[in-house]
């Protein structure tokens, strides 16, 4: 499935009034549901509902009633001469805007050739139809929905070209690569160029949002180093307390000795003690921390609710709710990783504890 899409930019405010000044750089490229620059997308609803989720976005049940679309069949349906505009749900109640009211968009066109280009200011007359609401909160912030003829007819375009973008949906997502490869090819034998003139590029969701994956596995990373000094430092705590432990021991294991006991066995009590510790660390923070991540949304908002503290504000991390992934692989690596730390931390006291002379020990008994 494939739906064109018509891209613009412009400044969104109301008829007659001035648009506030844009925030510090740099933050609309988060959420931008605080700045009146925007880009405009036209788009044909049937075909773009078969490539992404825009069906659901505006009938997001997290959408009031007053504010939702009339018709989600044909949702640019409007009464008077005004095209339809959807605006993103957070933007539209911080502006107090409802279903009916007219808004302008306030953009520019070049125009003429060469030495002769002049730049046009283009106010396009709009009026609200409803909201939207994906789950991506700098989707909603920055972007706004027109039908795509009409944000065409409104700049006075040609009707068989401009078409910015054209999105491809796949049902075999293992074919995303290959597919995007053999379009890329067919484009540019169809363009007759390469990609050094900027345009006819085919990327995948993931190129096209290389930076947010690049935040992401920075993240990650972040995350492991912090994994790492926790096991260090749990480490640390099992070798002191297994040590202390021998220590206090001592006349323990001389009579142990005397009695018959085996190098062997001393060594297998101990490290019994500290894999014993590890296999209950183990589990319970296993067993903790996947209904943690299941729940965190819960947890959020219970927190929020409580002491108005937002552990994962929408203008840092761009997603309404905290999306939760539970990567088998990674949850076993951890735990492995912790195994052995455990056994490392339990193996040396009790390899020291075996190596006791009874007599000393009896001695110190």
């Amino acid at each position: 499935a494939t739906a064109p899409r018509l891209v613009h930019f412009g400044l969104l405010h109301e008829p007659g009034k001035r648009p506030p000044a844009p925030t510090l750089p740099g933050r609309s490229a988060l959420h931008g549901g605080d700045q009146p620059f925007l880009f405009a997308y036209g788009i044909d609803a049937a075909a773009e509902a078969k490539v992404s989720g825009f069906a659901d976005w505006i009938a997001n049940p997290e959408i009031p009633p007053a504010l939702r679309v009339a018709d989600r069949v044909d949702p640019f349906a409007t009464k008077g001469e005004r095209p339809a505009v959807l605006i993103g749900l957070d933007r539209m109640q911080r502006d107090g805007l409802q279903p009916g009211d007219p808004i302008t968009l306030t953009t520019g066109m070049l125009q003429g050739t060469g030495n002769e280009e002049t730049f046009e200011q283009i106010a396009l007359d709009l009026v609200v139809a409803g909201a939207f609401k994906s789950r991506h909160g700098g989707f909603d912030g920055n972007i706004v929905l027109l039908d795509f003829d009409s944000l065409r007819q409104q700049l006075s375009l040609d009707n068989d070209k401009h078409v910015q973008e054209i999105a491809v949906s796949l049902h075999d997502l293992d074919e995303l690569r290959p597919t995007a490869r053999r379009l890329q090819s067919a484009v540019f034998r169809a363009l007759d160029r390469g990609d050094r003139y900027g345009y006819g590029l085919v990327e995948t969701w993931r190129e096209a949002n290389a930076g947010y994956f690049a935040s992401v596995d920075h993240q990650r990373g972040l995350i492991k180093i912090v994994l790492i000094v926790i096991l260090v430092v749990a480490a640390f705590l099992m070798l002191a307390t297994l040590s202390m432990m021998v220590t206090e021991k001592t006349a323990d294991i001389g009579i142990v000795t005397a009695m018959g006991g085996t190098p062997l066995g001393v060594t297998s009590t101990f490290l019994l003690c500290g894999l014993t510790i590890t296999a209950s660390g183990v589990v319970l923070g296993s067993v903790s921390g996947v209904v943690t991540a299941v729940y965190l949304e819960e947890i959020r908002q219970v927190v929020l609710w409580a002491f108005g503290i937002d552990l994962f504000p929408l203008d840092v991390y761009n997603l309404d709710r905290v999306p939760c992934a539970i990567d088998p692989w990674w949850l076993a690596e951890v735990a492995l990783m912790a195994c052995c730390t455990g056994f490392v931390a339990s193996a040396l006291p009790a390899w020291r504890a075996a190596r006791h002379d009874p007599l000393v020990s009896l001695r110190a008994a």
